[in-house]
């Protein structure tokens, strides 16, 4: 009887670490995958990070641009039509057309 009763509790102590041992897997192969998901999260934050410096300097270099009146005038006259008195513009068709 003895040996049956030890044989019973052999049996629930292998069933309890069973179970620890798949719930330690289990919490470890989701620590792994929200680890895989924030790493690909940091290197897309990066990259658009770049993007980002990169959009600045170009809207800087423009900011520098407009505080010339010559580029200003440039920009008026191609792209806005902007005349002089008594000027006349003449706006050819362009290749695309």
């Amino acid at each position: 009887m003895k040996g049956k009763r030890k044989n019973i509790q052999y049996f629930f102590i292998y069933i309890i670490m069973l179970a620890a041992s798949a719930f330690l897997i289990f919490g470890g192969v989701k620590q792994l995958m929200m680890t895989q998901d924030l790493k690909a999260s940091i290197e897309q934050k990066k990259e658009e990070k770049k993007n980002l410096n990169s959009k600045k300097k170009e809207l800087e270099k423009t900011k520098q641009n407009l505080t010339n009146p010559d580029y200003v005038e440039y920009i008026a006259r191609g792209k806005y039509l902007v005349t002089k008195e008594g000027e006349q513009v003449f706006k050819f068709p362009s290749k695309d057309d």
